[in-house]
């Protein structure tokens, strides 16, 4: 056994050839070189023994214990090769003259454990492990997994205040030590947060290939295992949205995420395309603030003034060609697209979504 297991998390121990042979049919030697093992890496004794507990969780069926660390798939395929091991140590262990006298049922088998063992590492290659679980499988700690399988939202409470609004058919997971050292989580499904604010610890979700970071805010993460796109959407506050690398040599690439925006990750292309939401709701930064939307003959600069202020959102506009356009009306029920269509559509322009921002363009006003 030459590998380097000081580098190995407890998923990668139960997955490891030489560690299920031991656990399955210990030698003197095996005995040894684990006890050894242990005595020379005491800072990663609890790994293994983890790792012990969580290979004996699936060989007997412990399913509760052992979706603390795998889904019911990455189990299954562990159960599998589990027995597919046992059986091959079985087989080929047996005496000699034995494997002679059953020469026929020997080699049916052997073939038999040989086509279990193609199925497996084919089912491995076309059905990879999803990003939720190879992130989860990283943590050398004892994971907490919330499951919603209920055709309704479950709210969570963190520890550090944090409310989440966790979807049907959706997961969160964190570290048991959530809050002492960081405030991390990762989501498979579609769940929405409403952070606690702490400046010393930023809040990380991690869902599938991107990673969305704040301070404290509001907002929600569509990221389904099979989706084809990962959706951002803020409420409150602003986030910072950028693809999960793992080299030290890729640039964080990301976006920043103002209120009443959205950014779209299409997984296929790798590609990011921040918009707007398509119902944004009136953000003003001073709540108690009411903003009026009758307009009296008011300078469109001026509106247009205020509609930045309400919705908090940036309108790109030519002010000296608007300098002589005005309008009349009033836009309290209007959505913000509602009022722009009216606003646009009385001084004959236009306007068009780019980046997050509305863009206008007009002829101006005679």
């Amino acid at each position: 056994m030459q590998k380097n297991f000081q580098q190995y998390s407890i998923i990668d121990f139960v997955g490891d050839d030489d560690f299920l042979k031991h656990h399955l049919h210990p030698t003197s030697e095996s005995s040894q070189f684990w006890e050894d093992w242990q005595l020379q890496n005491p800072s990663k004794k609890s790994v293994f023994l983890e790792a012990q507990r969580l290979f004996e969780a699936v060989r007997l069926g412990l399913s509760e214990y052992a979706r603390t660390y795998l889904s019911p798939e990455a189990e299954a395929n562990l159960l599998a090769r589990i027995r597919l091991t046992n059986e091959s140590n079985n087989l080929f262990e047996k005496p000699i003259v034995s494997i002679w006298r059953n020469k026929w049922t020997v080699s049916v088998a052997a073939a038999s454990v040989l086509l279990l063992l193609g199925v497996f590492f084919w089912k491995l290659q076309t059905d990879p492990v999803s990003p939720y679980y190879q992130q989860i499988a990283l943590l050398n700690k004892s994971v907490i997994e919330k499951n919603n399988v209920d055709f309704k939202p479950q709210l969570i409470h963190l520890l550090d205040g944090t409310a989440v609004l966790l979807s049907a058919k959706s997961r969160l997971s964190y570290s048991e030590n959530f809050g002492s050292e960081n405030r991390i989580v990762y989501l498979d499904g579609e769940a929405t947060f409403d952070v606690a604010k702490d400046p010393s610890k930023p809040f990380y979700v991690y869902a599938n290939e991107l990673i969305t970071k704040v301070l404290g805010t509001k907002f929600k993460i569509t990221a389904y295992e099979k989706g084809k796109d990962v959706v951002v959407t803020v409420q409150h506050g602003q986030v910072s949205v950028y693809r999960n690398e793992k080299s030290e040599k890729n640039s964080l690439k990301g976006v920043l995420l103002l209120p009443n925006q959205q950014v779209v990750f299409a997984r296929q292309s790798e590609q990011f395309n921040k918009t707007i939401i398509r119902e944004p709701q009136i953000v003003a930064l001073n709540n108690k603030e009411i903003i009026n939307f009758d307009f009296d003959e008011t300078p469109v600069y001026e509106v247009f003034e205020r509609l930045k202020k309400a919705y908090n959102i940036d309108i790109i506009y030519n002010s000296e060609i608007l300098k002589d356009c005005q309008l009349t009306a009033s836009l309290t029920d209007e959505s913000l697209f509602q009022k722009l269509d009216i606003i646009t559509k009385s001084i004959g322009a236009s306007y068009e979504t780019v980046e997050g921002q509305i863009v206008i363009t007009s002829k101006g006003c005679k």
